[in-house]
């Protein structure tokens, strides 16, 4: 998170001298600029689009500039800054922006790329000290179709709004996967409803030494928190809204501490764990080769897939 706040911080204190420059406020950079004469004023700008997914992509860069101290451009008809279909456009997250001192106007051929067109808008805007972006044309597209980030919500449980907030921050770089760790040996976070021990007891642990009792009480203290299905759909689709994908990560066959105690006819020890363990290291907890243990992971993950349309399930596979 601090080298994604470091670059807001540089985009919005980049000089204005910056806009005639191969070297833009942008992050990541474009495939190809070229700059052009002349500048075009947003000040009193206004939005126009074609279509929902460049509606979409125009409320977005309403959103960002706002959000960055800049005007607001409210959309309508004829709009100065304009979000329009273009099929010629190849690639799935490519797009074309174009400055002139008349207008701006954002294509792509698909909603994402739309949408990326608007993030690159949005960046040369919150550069801006005076109202002004320097005419150019930029022709981008991902050099990687994987651009990912990996979120361990296992060790430590972040509220669903922390979630959120790291989804949009991703977007903001035109980042789109999110592996989202979600078992481990510390614990398990995702509701299975076939399976409620996993989030009852798998969910939970007290923390080692002192801070696992309270000293006013003298009682354990216990730690954790799962994320609902509801809450897992809703944070699906506000990913899906920003053009990021989410893939969980339901660790196996090792990192499976919090299922056993949950579960410990699932465990390959004779002495299986009775909690989630609340220290870090390789643990000698794994799923063993019965049946029944695989029904149970096919059961989990049937209810996994169910809950994320990601083409790909992480499965761990390390340490074991």
């Amino acid at each position: 998170m601090r080298t994604a706040l470091f670059a807001a911080v540089m985009i919005s204190t980049m000089p204005a001298a910056a806009w005639a420059s191969p070297d833009l406020p942008l992050l990541p950079m474009p495939a190809t600029v070229t700059s052009q004469a002349g500048s075009f004023s947003f000040a009193r700008a206004t939005i126009a689009a074609d279509d929902v997914g460049g509606t979409a992509a125009a409320r977005r860069l309403a959103e960002l500039v706002v959000r960055t101290g800049g005007p607001k451009l409210a959309l309508a008809r004829g709009g100065a800054i304009r979000f329009r279909r273009d099929g010629s456009i190849k690639g799935d997250e490519a797009y074309r922006l174009r400055v002139t001192p008349a207008g701006v106007t954002v294509s792509g051929s698909t909603d994402t790329g739309l949408y990326y067109g608007a993030t690159t808008l949005w960046q040369l805007i919150a550069a801006s000290r005076d109202g002004r972006i320097g005419a150019m044309t930029i022709d981008d597209a991902p050099a990687f179709t994987w651009r990912g980030v990996m979120l361990d919500s296992a060790r430590h449980f972040q509220p669903p709004a922390y979630v959120k907030q790291l989804i949009d921050r991703l977007a903001m770089d035109k980042l789109n996967v999110l592996q989202w760790h979600l078992t481990d040996d510390q614990g398990w976070r995702i509701q299975i409803d076939k399976y409620p021990r996993l989030t009852a007891v798998g969910a939970w642990r007290q923390p080692a030494g002192a801070a696992g009792v309270d000293p006013k009480t003298g009682k354990p203290v216990r730690y954790g928190g799962f994320y609902t299905k509801a809450e897992i759909r809703e944070i699906v689709a506000y990913a899906a809204a920003r053009h990021v994908t989410i893939v969980p990560e339901i660790d196996m066959p090792g990192h499976a501490t919090a299922a056993i105690a949950a579960y410990p006819a699932l465990g390959s020890t004779a002495t299986p764990p009775k909690a989630p363990s609340s220290d870090w290291g390789v643990m000698y907890n794994l799923y063993n080769t019965d049946d029944a243990t695989f029904t149970f992971l096919t059961n989990v993950l049937d209810e996994v897939l169910e809950l994320f349309p990601s083409r790909y399930v992480h499965v761990g596979g390390d340490e074991a």
